[in-house]
């Protein structure tokens, strides 16, 4: 493809400078998927073999990408082999001319667990265990937090970039957080006494842009609306009715253009039961904005991708609070989804139920602590058991033998 101006050389050497200082590799990945500079790591042809590699990769990347460069800014994601990696926009003229990619890298220690969900999903691999370990053997374990400081440090580095691009990053960050459109749209309601267009009239284009899977679009006409219902001389209680009736409109359009029923129906419930309590009108706007962007995303995205990516997210989740008293409502909370669809989706895509998964996490904990002095009701609280005779019988059921056994035949 045509290089603009020297960006693509700029880029590829933010990507190694910024491999070898960090640790982890950095590619980049044009418009079309093709990917320069990276590494490539046996587990992915191991997976996916060595023609469907390319594919899956390539589109694991643009999703990232393509997220990325909607919220302006750096976003973490999942490839189809559970490793995490994060994608940053590099613009040319408002749009992404390439991408920076880090990783991939794994958030925890393989254990059984990774294998037996890696294996679930590739069933083929089980005969190549050795093999699948001395893969994984070469990719850097780094914690969830560092991930996060490394991806906002690539994109720091992408900044240097496009620095004639950042307004339209930022302008981009300030749709995501909150639609920089209502303000504008309730001052153009005063400055002509209110007489401007009206909701209605514009929902018409805000369903076409759902349909059309005009994001950019959709999100101007919903500033707008969400404008002049605010500039409307109306009760907040009507108020919040027009926007819960316009959320309804919304779900609408993204199902009549060939959305999942189900997802669409767990967004639009997980927004309602979200602003039940809510008493500021902006608040209110606010958490619509993503709300739009997901139903458009769930009509025009890789439902593939984007199931498994919120799905590894999740599990990352509950790896890292497994400790707490950790619920399922947390879990979906942290992903977005309506505690019943995200528990139907948990089960779909990891073949196993979110309280059996948290279980075998915990499980898996209290194996490495048995290495230790600590008594087993020392134990079981530290892996988030409250009750040590609960521990036992969740022990046993995931092991087949009694915490005490198992103790005793490991340290013999």
């Amino acid at each position: 493809m045509e290089r603009q101006d020297g960006l693509f050389e700029r880029a590829m050497e933010t990507a190694v400078v910024y491999s070898i200082a960090c640790g982890v590799n950095c590619k980049v990945v044009d418009r079309a998927g093709k990917s320069y500079g990276e590494e490539k790591h046996s587990l992915c042809s191991l997976v996916f073999g060595s023609n469907g590699e390319a594919k899956e990769c390539r589109r694991s990347d643009l999703y990232g990408g393509y997220q990325a460069e909607q919220l302006g800014d750096y976003y973490v994601y999942f490839c189809p082999a559970g490793l995490a990696n994060w994608a940053v926009p590099v613009l040319n003229k408002g749009v992404a001319e390439y991408y920076l990619i880090g990783g991939p890298v794994l958030l925890h220690e393989v254990d059984s667990l990774f294998a037996d969900g890696l294996y679930r999903r590739n069933p083929s691999l089980r005969t190549r265990d050795h093999e699948v370990r001395e893969a994984l053997r070469q990719i850097p374990v780094v914690s969830p937090t560092r991930v996060r400081y490394l991806a906002k440090l690539l994109m720091r580095l992408s900044k240097d970039l496009m620095q004639a691009e950042l307004p339209t990053l930022s302008a981009r960050r300030e749709y995501h957080e909150l639609g920089a459109g209502i303000a504008e749209t309730i001052h153009e309601q005063k400055a002509n006494g209110g007489k401007g267009a009206h909701a209605f009239e514009l929902e018409k284009d805000l369903i076409f842009c759902v349909k059309t899977g005009d994001q950019l679009g959709a999100r101007r006409i919903l500033n707008e609306i969400l404008g002049i219902i605010y500039f409307e001389d109306t009760s907040f209680k009507v108020k919040k009715s027009r926007i819960i009736a316009l959320t309804a409109l919304l779900s609408r359009a993204a199902i009549e253009a060939g959305a999942d029923l189900d997802l669409i129906f767990g967004i639009e419930n997980s927004y309602l039961d979200e602003i039940q309590g809510m008493t500021d009108l902006m608040e209110l706007s606010w958490s619509l904005v993503p709300v739009l962007e997901r139903f458009i995303e769930s009509t025009f995205g890789s439902k593939s991708l984007k199931n498994r990516d919120l799905m590894y997210k999740a599990v990352s989740f509950i790896r890292t609070h497994y400790r707490e008293d950790l619920v399922l409502e947390d879990a979906a909370r942290e992903v977005g989804l309506h505690p019943t669809y995200f528990s139907k989706l948990f089960k779909e895509e990891m073949g196993i139920s979110f309280t059996d998964y948290l279980s075998k996490v915990r499980v898996e904990a209290a194996k490495l602590l048995m290495r230790s002095d600590y008594s087993l009701a020392e134990i079981s609280q530290m892996v988030g058991f409250n009750d040590q005779s609960y521990f036992t019988k969740v022990f046993k059921k995931h092991t087949g033998e009694s915490p005490h056994r198992w103790r005793t035949q490991m340290l013999a």
